[in-house]
Parts: C-alpha cells; sequence; structure tokens
C-alpha cells in the first residue's frame, strides 16, 4: 500500500494484493467462505483511490480496481463521484 497526500487538498492511495492458492486435487470443493472469494491458482486485486477537494464546497473521488482470478479474465471497475455542499 502506498499514500499519498496532494497538497493537503487530496489524497492518492495505491494498493496490491497477490493471493495464491494451492490444492492437491482438483476434487475437492472448497466453501466460497474459506477462500474469501479467491480462486484456485494465483489471485492478483489492485486499487487506486483518489479523493481532492477543489474548494471547500466541492470535491471528488475516484475508485479503480482490478482483478485477475485464477486463469480467467481481468475484471475492471471503475467509480467517479463528484460532491458539492451548498
Amino acid at each position: 500500500r502506498l499514500t499519498l497526500s496532494l497538497l493537503e487538498k487530496g489524497r492518492l492511495r495505491f494498493e496490491f494484493e497477490r493471493t495464491e492458492l494451492l490444492v492437491n486435487t482438483n476434487q475437492n470443493i472448497i466453501p466460497f467462505e474459506i477462500t474469501n472469494g479467491n480462486l484456485i491458482g494465483k489471485n492478483y486485486i489492485w486499487r487506486t483511490n483518489i479523493d481532492y477537494r477543489f474548494t471547500g464546497n466541492l470535491q471528488t473521488n475516484i475508485n479503480y480496481s482490478g482483478r485477475l482470478q485464477g486463469k480467467g479474465k481481468v475484471i475492471n471497475t471503475l467509480r467517479a463521484e463528484a460532491r458539492a455542499y451548498f
């Protein structure tokens, strides 16, 4: 995890996570709760969060996350939000 402060107006945060699940056989069914949603093999998750305040009444928040689980495809998620206070 890496967090940077942006001139007291915002914050930029990066996170990276790697989890590897190994099993002796493919015939065992491991419950979702035990694996925390990870698949057998290498699992990667990365996140970027940006919080920035333009003025005292206007702020933005941008969140990006990506994940690669096992031998599947990369899943990307982006969310952006702007708030104005009156």
